[in-house]
């Protein structure tokens, strides 16, 4: 009986060292699949801030240029102002350099 008896214990410790050894390798093995779902959800979180991020420039380019747009065509006009006041000084400018040259041979 004492043979039997030891022979169960023997065989409920190596039952109890298997179902031991079981837990571990499912334990890391549930560590690894977190691990890798926390990889993937921080994957897909930095994804979608840079997407977000990406869509909010855009924005703020697209709201720059519509409020910059009316600046830029009031810079527009005054130039085209300054050039249309400065062609019609032209003919002063030629007629003054066209003296001075005109004088200068004149003394010579």
């Amino acid at each position: 009986m004492t043979v039997e008896l030891v022979k169960s214990i023997k065989e409920a410790e190596s039952k109890a060292e298997s179902i031991v050894r079981e837990a571990q390798q499912e334990a890391r093995r549930k560590k690894k699949e977190a691990q890798a779902q926390a990889e993937e959800i921080m994957e897909k979180t930095v994804a979608e801030a840079e997407e977000e991020a990406r869509a909010l420039i855009k924005q703020a380019e697209e709201e720059a240029r519509s409020e910059s747009k009316p600046l830029v065509q009031e810079m527009e006009e005054e130039i085209k102002q300054l050039k249309a006041k400065a062609a019609e000084r032209i003919p002063e400018a030629v007629a003054l350099i066209k003296d001075k040259v005109v004088k200068t041979d004149a003394d010579h």
